[in-house]
């Protein structure tokens, strides 16, 4: 059994699993009878406002970079709390329509790989010739040969 604080809460650095939180947010409901407040709707509408809130933080940011360059610890720790938000309502729906969210994500993943094969992938191709220019595409962009591109995870 994991080592935890006196808050029951995993320590900084720990694993956390979909089922630790999901029993945790069951345990966390039921401490406050919040239970009866917790239908498939209202966590679905919670879960939309916590997506609005998390959107707010890039709403006028234009393009970020990965990592996050030039965002301070307090910016960062806002943006860790609202998708903590996010997950959280995630779990607890999924919990409560009784769905199993991590067998339901490897799921999607293989019927992703399934829709979108690797070799009916292509990356657009640099102009240079040399075969290192080649490998350092953009890898932010792939083109799929279905779906007018759109990916659906």
């Amino acid at each position: 059994m994991k080592e935890q604080g006196s808050s029951g809460m995993a320590g900084e650095g720990e694993s956390v699993t979909l089922v630790d939180l999901k029993k945790k947010m069951a345990e966390f409901a039921r401490e406050r009878d919040w239970d009866q407040f917790h239908s498939p709707r209202n966590l679905l509408l919670a879960l939309v406002g916590e997506v609005g809130e998390l959107s707010e933080i890039f709403q006028w940011k234009g393009e970020v970079p990965k990592g996050l360059p030039g965002w301070d610890e307090k910016e960062k720790e806002h943006l860790g709390e609202e998708l903590s938000d996010v997950l959280l309502y995630l779990v607890r729906l999924s919990d409560i329509c009784g769905v199993d969210l991590g067998q339901a994500v490897l799921r999607k993943m293989e019927l992703n790989a399934s829709k979108y094969p690797v070799h009916h992938c292509t990356m657009p191709s640099s102009s240079s010739s040399s075969s290192s220019s080649s490998s350092m595409r953009n890898k932010n962009t792939v083109h799929h040969s279905s779906n007018n591109g759109n990916t659906n995870l």
